[in-house]
């Protein structure tokens, strides 16, 4: 994978403005303002999708930005978590196991990289754990707005799952090759 020296790319930016909107995603569940915080983080989950495929189509992959992204993603995702763990909006064990899950994770993450100077990549499974924590936590706020059923005690279950599994997983690449993929 070619890096591009550019600091100033449209995937960066996307990047920065997610970090941008965690502290107005703060605010808004703060202020019990779900609506809002919804709009913050579906704004939030389209920036990131789209700051990967706009870096690799028009190959804008530059070293801030491997940085940048999976710091973007950490940020949200704890902000999501301390607020929903204070507004009760999910689980406490739930937010509690997935929290210890991505703690650990971002600090191999960050150990890696000051040792190293290395940014490691994600696995598939770390993406796809992620991802299905971003789709809960969103649905959890869309089910606070509007009259939809809340998720089922299998959906904390599977997502947990997953959690688990790639934790797992990134303590198995740790001990194999010496570093953790974030």
């Amino acid at each position: 994978m070619m890096t591009n020296a550019r600091v100033i790319t449209v995937p960066n930016i996307l990047s920065c403005l997610r970090i941008f909107l965690v502290p107005f995603f703060i605010i808004a569940m703060n202020s019990k303002d779900y609506s809002a915080a919804l709009k913050i983080v579906i704004v939030a989950g389209l920036t990131d999708s789209l700051d990967g495929i706009i870096a690799r189509k028009f190959n804008q992959i530059s070293k801030l930005g491997v940085f940048l992204d999976p710091l973007a993603d950490k940020l949200l995702l704890l902000s999501i978590m301390i607020t929903f763990y204070i507004n009760e909006l999910a689980p406490k064990w739930f937010i509690i196991l997935v929290f210890i899950r991505d703690a650990f994770v971002a600090t191999g993450w960050l150990e890696i990289y000051l040792r190293k100077r290395k940014i490691t990549k994600p696995t598939l499974l770390g993406k796809i754990s992620n991802a299905s924590q971003v789709i809960m936590f969103g649905y959890i706020l869309l089910s606070t707005n509007f009259d939809i059923p809340s998720i089922p005690q299998i959906g904390y279950f599977l997502v947990s799952f997953l959690a688990i599994v790639s934790l797992f997983q990134y303590i198995l690449i740790r001990f194999k090759d010496g570093k953790i993929r974030s």
